[in-house]
């Protein structure tokens, strides 16, 4: 257990100290007070009216958050239309701005139970223990930009440590949400910035009538425009190999959801955090297995396969991401999609395969 805090204490603390003096043992005394905020009543808010979850002032860091409502409860489903957006300091602009239920990795308006090691859903209860350090403010806020009022009974709370060390933090977490409903050039992208920092994870969905195996596709790093492929595949990356053959969850990686046509995964880069100096793009591949009765016709069509495993067949399919990193200093997050476009069904692909 002391491992495990100590690993979420280090992403939070400056990006230039080396790896060994970023840990702190979670019993070390510092300066630092424990605070909270929590509410719980009914929520009425209308389309494009907005609503404070929470506004502090001073240094310190978010260390819990946590969001629920009646909707489940009540055999109903989340409401598709919240985005939440997080303030840093004296921003006029968000520097997290991705649907309030995908923040904790609920996408497609379906939640699934799971535990990792920064964000967790259990039971109705949506949380996350991602360290969130400000110097001056923070600002949770959530916007209403769907189609109908939002009306529920709702609760939710901040604990945040009150910490004058944190004045000179520079460090700043960052979210960002992306759909590409089909993907053009058979690749999704998961996140694109420029600045110095150390991206840590991401959820991913994938909605696909591919009726072979899917998850052929890399995840190919662009670290200060430098290329790295990461994986040969997506369940590798993911936290499994040859393929998902059951659900799990676990610390880093998991594989939740395994319905027909639909797979939701995750996987936190903590330990092995991706730090770039000058700028990040993360995306992913959308490619599948070759089916064994198209085998021989496509070894004819791409004799240079055994050498170049990345030329399998490409696909398009509709991939939605929320990509987590740290940056130096506060920035804008990217610009979301329409709530039209977030909630669109999923385009249909036909495949000549089973």
């Amino acid at each position: 257990m002391i491992k495990w805090h100590s690993t979420l204490m280090a992403l939070a603390l400056p990006l230039s100290l080396p790896a060994a003096a970023q840990v702190q043992d979670i019993y070390r005394i510092n300066d630092g007070t424990f605070a909270n905020h929590v509410e719980y009543h009914q929520v009425d808010l209308a389309p494009g009216k907005e609503m404070n979850l929470g506004d502090f002032t001073g240094a310190g860091k978010i260390t819990y958050f946590y969001y629920t409502d009646s909707s489940e409860f009540t055999g109903g489903v989340p409401y598709p239309g919240l985005i939440l957006k997080v303030y840093w300091d004296e921003a006029t602009e968000p520097s997290i701005q991705v649907p309030l239920w995908s923040f904790f990795g609920a996408m497609g308006g379906k939640a699934i139970d799971y535990q990792s090691l920064l964000t967790q859903i259990n039971h109705y209860c949506y949380m996350s223990y991602l360290p969130m350090p400000f110097s001056k403010r923070a600002r949770f806020v959530v916007l209403n930009d769907g189609d109908k009022t939002y009306s529920s009974a709702a609760a939710w709370g901040i604990d945040y440590e009150k910490n004058p060390t944190f004045a000179q933090e520079k460090s700043r977490l960052h979210a960002a949400w992306n759909r590409s409903n089909l993907t053009q050039n058979s690749k999704h992208s998961i996140l694109e910035i420029k600045g110095k920092g150390q991206y840590i994870g991401n959820f991913l969905q994938v909605n696909t009538n591919y009726r072979s195996w899917w998850g052929e596709g890399d995840t190919i790093f662009y670290i200060d425009g430098k290329m790295i492929r990461h994986s040969p595949g997506t369940e590798d990356e993911y936290g499994s190999t040859w393929g998902f053959e059951r659900k799990f969850s676990y610390l880093n990686a998991g594989y939740i959801q395994m319905d027909d046509n639909q797979n939701r995964m995750y996987r936190w880069y903590v330990a092995n955090p991706v730090r770039f100096q000058k700028s990040l793009n993360v995306e992913i591949e959308n490619q599948g297995a070759v089916p064994l009765v198209m085998w021989d016709s496509f070894m004819k069509a791409k004799p240079d396969f055994k050498t170049n495993p990345s030329s399998q067949p490409s696909r398009q399919d509709d991939y939605t991401s929320i990509a987590f990193w740290y940056q130096e200093g506060v920035h804008p997050a990217p610009d979301i999609l329409p709530f039209a476009q977030r909630v669109a069904p999923t385009k249909d692909a036909s495949y000549s395969s089973p």
